[in-house]
């Protein structure tokens, strides 16, 4: 049995995870709320597992990237802001080992994932809807017949992006980045629900909040979103044998949005044009590849793309490059060659190390199936990082440090999570 007190300022596991649990129903819409009750999870953490967490760090190699930023942060171009941009990396690195460690110790691991994906995927029904409803009113037809109400002046001064709904995230690659996440989540659930038998007569809104997921991807005009989106379904389907369902429903997904996209455009852009727009990124990773030879140590320092890249080698020279446009040319930039390395190499090993035990370890195919939807939700948004960063939204960035956190914990419960199978078939 748990023991309701334990070390740690007197908080036991249960209601730590419920904490995070709490924590994540706010996240998309209550941003510091939830980074002020991950916060107090992570004090906790700290004080309870203050030695396993130090030796995952410093193990991994966690500590050696931290002072690498910190080295980059001294000598960059501009400290100021790359000491703030550093509060995107090295807290997080914390949380993620964090969670690493805490999972494992709680009463029952696999319904702690199981809630927090639920939790996620019904966060988001109302975020999906919203999105909907903001597409019809931006759209030309929507933007004539209620652009002058008085009641929507809100939603027509915010910055507009064209017929793509960004909903509470500000913008819609953003919003893309966080539904690809929750997406890959929802197909795990529906595997899960499919799978067992007694929870069947529930999957019915599992698979309809997670359809509903596609959706906003959809509305939000995203093209990474959507091809991702595709990429995930193809792929959980493909792989997973038990689920083959899912390449079928799929594959009629992915035909409907094409046709979607052939009657209505992406985003408000016709195919053509959303296909001409997207070399402009091939031009921004050509600007940031010619920078990295100029401080391929330690980097310019984080956050200094946008102070010094020359705005007139860029092609739409009225427009304002934040980043460019990929995490790892990024981090070549702006951190140096070997933080880049370095960083792709932790995490690679890490998604690497927890794919290996997922597909290779003797599962139960419901166990299987969750376990999945987390390695989707972080592929998912990995893969968004090759085309964009939105990680500078932290709600995406909590959101992929504790799926990261979550498959690390994954290679200590598998081996048990085996033997308790073996042994309720041998029983």
């Amino acid at each position: 049995m748990e023991p309701t007190k334990v070390e740690g300022f007197g908080v036991s596991n249960l209601a730590l995870e419920r904490l995070v649990l709490a924590s994540l129903v706010a996240l998309p819409y209550i941003v510091y709320g939830a980074i002020a009750a991950l916060g107090s999870f992570l004090i906790v953490s700290l004080r309870r597992w203050h030695r396993p967490i130090w030796r995952l760090l410093y193990t991994q190699g966690w500590v050696w990237l931290a002072l690498g930023l910190s080295i980059s942060v001294a000598l960059s171009e501009a400290p100021g802001e790359s000491a703030l941009q550093a509060l995107n990396f090295i807290p997080f690195f914390v949380f993620y080992a964090a969670v690493a460690i805490a999972l494992p110790t709680f009463r029952h691991p696999l319904k702690t994932l199981h809630r927090w994906g639920i939790t996620l995927l019904v966060a988001t029904i109302p975020i999906n809807l919203a999105a909907v409803v903001e597409v019809y009113l931006r759209s030309p037809g929507g933007l004539s017949r209620w652009g002058s109400s008085p009641w929507l002046q809100w939603l027509y001064l915010k910055t507009s992006y064209g017929s793509r709904a960004s909903t509470v995230f500000g913008h819609p690659n953003a919003f893309a980045n966080y539904m690809v996440i929750v997406f890959g989540l929802g197909l795990g659930l529906c595997a899960y629900y499919f799978s067992r038998r007694e929870l069947r007569a529930k999957s019915l809104w599992i698979c309809g909040a997670t359809a509903l997921v596609l959706v906003g991807i959809f509305c939000s005009g995203s093209r990474n979103g959507l091809l991702i989106a595709g990429l995930q379904l193809l792929l959980f389907g493909g792989l997973l044998r038990p689920y083959r369902y899912i390449l079928w429903v799929g594959l009629g997904a992915i035909a409907l949005m094409l046709v979607s996209a052939l009657i209505w455009g992406v985003g408000g852009r016709t195919l053509p044009e959303a296909f001409a727009t997207a070399s402009l990124r091939f031009s921004v990773w050509g600007l940031a590849l010619e920078m990295v030879p100029h401080h391929p140590w330690f980097g310019s320092g984080l956050g200094t793309f946008k102070l010094l890249y020359n705005p007139a080698d860029f092609p739409v020279a009225d427009d304002f490059l934040p980043h460019a446009h990929n995490l790892w040319l990024m981090l070549a930039v702006e951190a140096g060659l070997p933080v880049a390395l370095g960083f792709t190499g932790l995490v690679g090993w890490i998604v690497g190390r927890s794919t290996y035990v997922v597909t290779c370890t003797p599962l139960p195919t419901d166990t299987l199936a969750l376990l999945s939807g987390y390695l989707a939700g972080f592929g998912g948004t990995t893969a968004f990082a090759i085309f964009d960063l939105a990680f500078y939204d932290g709600r995406i960035n909590i959101l992929g440090w504790l799926l990261l956190g979550s498959l690390q914990a994954v290679t200590y419960l598998a081996p048990v999570l085996a033997a308790k199978a073996a042994e309720s078939k041998s029983a």
